[in-house]
């Protein structure tokens, strides 16, 4: 059987090492990519010095988009056993409240998510990011 040349094994390599390179660098990019912030509430909005009718229009969007996709409880105490920040709707049901990243200079939430726990296999409580847009 024939050996592989030299030359197809260092392109051989090379080519893994980028791959790897790649995958592990884009992996772990940031939630909010770019210029924009991750936020969940109007204040944490304000402390990045958006305008206040931004914020709030931009916090309305994620939680009407929370309140159509995401799970609701009918007790506010149901709901913070299992996620990790509620807001009551305007039916009086309990959501998870949404972070999203908010671009500068644009009142649509992007990257809309919000947390829930879980247990691992030890029972030892843990978040996971649900992504809903």
């Amino acid at each position: 059987m024939a050996r592989p040349s030299l030359t197809f094994i260092a392109v051989a390599g090379v080519a893994a090492l980028a791959g790897a390179v790649w995958f592990f660098g884009y992996r772990r990019t940031p939630a909010c990519s770019g210029d924009g912030r991750y936020m969940a509430t109007v204040q944490q909005c304000r402390a990045y010095g958006v305008d206040a009718g931004i914020c709030a229009s931009a916090v309305e969007k994620a939680r009407a988009l929370a309140t159509k996709v995401a799970p609701r409880t009918d007790a506010a105490f149901d709901c913070e056993v299992r996620f990790s920040e509620c807001f009551a709707g305007a039916d009086g049901r309990f959501t998870p409240t949404p972070s999203f990243c908010l671009a500068p200079g644009s009142a649509e939430p992007k990257e809309v998510r919000y947390l829930e726990y879980e247990s691992d296999r030890l029972n030892r409580k843990k978040t996971r990011e649900i992504r809903i847009d």
